[in-house]
Order: C-alpha cells, then sequence, then structure tokens
C-alpha cells in the first residue's frame, strides 16, 4: 500500500511521492490556485496542444491518446498536461515525472514549482502531465475515504491466522471495489510501458524532435522504458532516485526494506545527537519508537482526535503508526517529526502518526484522498511478475521479517492485492540496455530509503550510455535538494554535457 517506486507496503509509492514526501504536512491545507489569463509560452501554438490558461503561471492542455496501442485508431483517453512557461526565451522543454506509480505530475508542478532553480525555469518550459490511469487523466478508481482510512488500520504484517484472514479480506475487497468502479479496459491498459509510448506523444505534441526528460523515483522507470523504445528520440534524460528493472519484486521489496530499516537507524542516532530531539525522547529514540511500536503490534491502538472531514475521532492502529513513521523517514526534514509523534504516541495521542500516514496515503484538505493508491496497484501489479499464493506471503513475510525486523513483513505482503488483480503482468523483469540514446545522467543517493542507491549503481551499470551523480546525504531522491546536483543536472539539460564518472555531491 505504499510502494512509492514500484509497489510494496512500505516504500516505493511515494518514491514519487519520492519528491512530494519530503513536504509531508502535519496540517492538511492546499493554497488556492488563482485562474489567470496571459500570453501563451514561446512555440506553444505551434505544439500541437491546445494549451489555455489554469492556473497562477501556467497552461494547460490535454493531449489524446490511443487507449490501447494494440488497437491504435480505436479508443482514445485524454492526458491532462500542465506547462510552466521559461521566464525567457524557451530554448526547450523539460518534461517532469514525479514518481509513484500514482504520482499526479499535474498537482506536482503546480505546487512544487519554485524548488526548480530559477536558471532552469528561466531557459526550460517545465511540463508535466498526469499518466493514465493517474489524478486527472481517467484516473483508476476503488474505495473512498472511509475505505481508504479503514485500509491503512489493517495490520500490514499479519502473524496470527485470524490477522492473516482479515488482511486477505480488506484487500480482495479492496480489488473489488477497483473492478467495480473502474472499467476493464482501462485496468488492461494502465502499463508503465503504455505510459512510455504516451510519453513519445507528447514529445511529439511539443514539437520537440527529441526528449528532455527529468524523472524522479518511480519516474527513473518511465524514462528507462522510454529509452528503450525510442533511443534516438533521447537528448537529456536525468533519472534521480533509481529503480532498477532488473530486480524481481521479490527482491526490490528485500532491497527497499532494508532501505528503510537503515533509514531508520539513521533517524535513531541523529535524534540521540540532537538536543532538542533528545529532550523531545529523552530515554532514547530507539527505545521510545520500540515501545510504541511493541504495544501497537500487540494489538494497542492510539487515538486520534481529527476534523469530521478526516473522520473525527478515530483509533491509530500499527497500521497507520507504520506508514506514518515510513513517510517521515523519506526525508531528514521530517525526521522532527517523527520524533513529535513519537513524543505524542507515548501519551497515547496518534493525531500526528495519523496525518502523517493520511498525507501519504493522498489526502487532500477537504478529507477526500488522490487516487494514488488505485493507480499505484493497478500499474504495479501490471508491471511486473509477483507471487499468486498466500503461502508465498507467508514465506516471504517470515524470510523478509528477519532481514528487516521493523518494516520486512510489512513490505512482502504489501504487494498481495497483485495475487486477486484481475489482469495479468505484462511487464518483462531484466535489466535495460537503451542501446543508442546520448549519455544518460543517473543520481543516486547514499541514505535513500525508497530507492537504495545499489540500484543507481546497478542501473548505470546496465545502461548502454550512462555515468553516475553521487550525493553523499540522506533522504529520497537528490535534484530539490541538493544545489550541487542541480548545478551538474541543469548543465546536463543545457548542453548535453554529463558530469565525469565518479562525481559526487555532498549533503
Amino acid at each position: 500500500m505504499t510502494g512509492r517506486a514500484r509497489g510494496g507496503q512500505l516504500g516505493s509509492r511515494r518514491a514519487g511521492r519520492g519528491v512530494g514526501a519530503t513536504a509531508v504536512a502535519l496540517v492538511l491545507v492546499a493554497e488556492a490556485l488563482a485562474v489567470v489569463g496571459g500570453p501563451l509560452p514561446a512555440g506553444a501554438a505551434a505544439s500541437g496542444l491546445a494549451w489555455r490558461p489554469c492556473a497562477t503561471r501556467f497552461r494547460c492542455a490535454t493531449l489524446r491518446v490511443p487507449l490501447s496501442y494494440a488497437h491504435p485508431d480505436g479508443a482514445t483517453i485524454g492526458l491532462s498536461v500542465v506547462m510552466l512557461p521559461a521566464t525567457r526565451h524557451a530554448a526547450g522543454d523539460v518534461v517532469l515525472n514525479p514518481g509513484g506509480p500514482g504520482g499526479s505530475g499535474v498537482a506536482f508542478l503546480e505546487q512544487a514549482w519554485r524548488a526548480f532553480p530559477a536558471a532552469l525555469r528561466s531557459s526550460f518550459n517545465l511540463v508535466s502531465f498526469d499518466p493514465r490511469g493517474v489524478g486527472r487523466s481517467d484516473p483508476v478508481r476503488c474505495v473512498g475515504p472511509a475505505g481508504t482510512r479503514a485500509l491503512l488500520r489493517v495490520d500490514p504484517a499479519p502473524v496470527t491466522a485470524r490477522q492473516v484472514r482479515a488482511l486477505v479480506a480488506a484487500t480482495k475487497s479492496f480489488v473489488a471495489a477497483c473492478r467495480a468502479h473502474t472499467p476493464a479496459a482501462l485496468l488492461e491498459n494502465v502499463s508503465s510501458l503504455d505510459t512510455a509510448r504516451d510519453l513519445d506523444r507528447l514529445r511529439a505534441a511539443l514539437g520537440q524532435a527529441r526528449l528532455n526528460y527529468l524523472g524522479f523515483s518511480y519516474g527513473t522507470y518511465l524514462g528507462e522504458l522510454y529509452a528503450s523504445l525510442f533511443p534516438s528520440r533521447v537528448r537529456a534524460l536525468v533519472l534521480d532516485g533509481v529503480v532498477d528493472p532488473a530486480l524481481s519484486t521479490v527482491a526490490g521489496d528485500l532491497q527497499q526494506a532494508r532501505g528503510f530499516e537503515s533509514e531508520l537507524a539513521h533517524f535513531f542516532s541523529w535524534c540521540d545527537a540532537t538536543p532538542s530531539c533528545r529532550r523531545e525522547l529523552p530515554g532514547g529514540a530507539a527505545a521510545a519508537y520500540g515501545a510504541v511500536f511493541a504495544r501497537l503490534v500487540a494489538g494497542h491502538a492510539l487515538v486520534a482526535h481529527l476534523r469530521p472531514a478526516f473522520g473525527g475521532t478515530q483509533p491509530v492502529t500499527y497500521g497507520v503508526a507504520v506508514v506514518g513513521a515510513v513517510a517521515a523517514l523519506y526525508s531528514e526534514s521530517t525526521w522532527p517529526d517523527l520524533a513529535a509523534a513519537l513524543a505524542s504516541a507515548r501519551a497515547g495521542d496518534g493525531d500526528l502518526f495519523a496525518a502523517l500516514a493520511f498525507s501519504y496515503a493522498g489526502a487532500e484538505p477537504d478529507g477526500q484522498f488522490t487516487n494514488e493508491l488505485a493507480a499505484e496497484t493497478a500499474i504495479s501489479c501490471v508491471d511486473r511478475p509477483a507471487p499468486r499464493t498466500l503461502a508465498a506471503y507467508e514465506a516471504l513475510a517470515a524470510r523478509l521479517a528477519r532481514l528487516a525486523p521493523h518494516f520486512g513483513a510489512a513490505e512482502a505482503w504489501g504487494t498481495l492485492p497483485c495475487a486477486y488483480w484481475p489482469v495479468r503482468p505484462s511487464g518483462v523483469v531484466g535489466p535495460i540496455r537503451a542501446p543508442g540514446t546520448p549519455t544518460i545522467l543517473v543520481v543516486g543517493t547514499t541514505g535513500d530509503p525508497a530507492t537504495p542507491y545499489a540500484a543507481a549503481r546497478a542501473v548505470a551499470h546496465e545502461l548502454a550510455h550512462a555515468v553516475l551523480l553521487t550525493r553523499v546525504g540522506e533522504g529520497h531522491t537528490a535534484y530539490l535538494g541538493s544545489t550541487c546536483v542541480q548545478r551538474y543536472v541543469d548543465r546536463y539539460l543545457a548542453t548535453g554535457i554529463a558530469p565525469r564518472p565518479g562525481t559526487t555531491c555532498r549533503g
């Protein structure tokens, strides 16, 4: 139920939120976007897209693409596209994907545009889109807000037979809701391979001979697929927070569980060495975490007093709290939130854990949820083969629990919806070489919990033409949090010149 870089209970989806998770808000508010007019960006009128003013500084359009690329002249769907025009003359477009699968590229750019360097915004139009099945692009629909909150409360790491039955029942109910509320034809055509083909349609509609692309987290997988399909149409491809396509679902689950396990240990060390955090958790961060979660695992619950739009007063179970903990581990900037949540939890107060978990699951200011959870499941289950039997999940959970005690079992069970998914996987596991591309820039962070650094090293080696830029530090993805990484990436996007092999940024 998290899987923000691939699927999986604890990690990758917010690897897409990969970049969004660094902005987890304890108070769920949103900036109002005012509709304004103004001139179209340079070249937009000839791009093949009918741009219109949509929000402050932005232009929006709809791109029609085939529902099924097996029948390209058949039914179509509309993809929501957004552009932030360059502040000066545009040298071209840079297409962005924030991660997921399931992350809204439109919402990401509208909300996070200020995080992109002014120099990049001055010379490139920044373009993003909601992939098929996501956000405003024919979204996959499953359960409503109450159903999402209930799903979070289910024990994600069952041990007893009763707990297993409860998780299986909740999972089957979720899958049944997806089938009931989403057309079968859409569920059959939401793979990342379909979206990679959509990405090429977007490139052509923008009037660009070759693609400039910056993908975060799961967005790196989308970029890898694009490079394999259309190598001659790549101009500059940046992969930040890398998914390794050569890893099976099981191997990826293990890598990610270990990544969060390591990051939790880093949080403990940081908290014990930081006076403000040490005052909040005077007995030590590890001891506080252990005590809180031991009670939750044993079946006790915290209590959250939330606004009526978010369900009002409700229990905060182990399922909610562990998702909240994972959310806070995506970035050093949210480590203090985890410390505060633990301090509150010792008094039985679950407000902060609930806020973290709900924000991570896509909560919006009005109490609704985005369709990230639904889209992530639909895309992940068709992208990669996953275990299909209950016995396989039980064995995998036992194995991963030994290797990653805090997160391994929940990570293993996280792919359980794929065991009951109505569409069989069509994706292939294996390295992507993409011969024929120019040099691809791979960016990896040594302390990335959701897409561990080992994946960046592997993909830089697997691709026929790639160079690895390393950020030494903590947190998921690098570009939006490192001026050093930005300098190298922006130069590469502008000139095509990649940094030298072995280049490192610190902090």
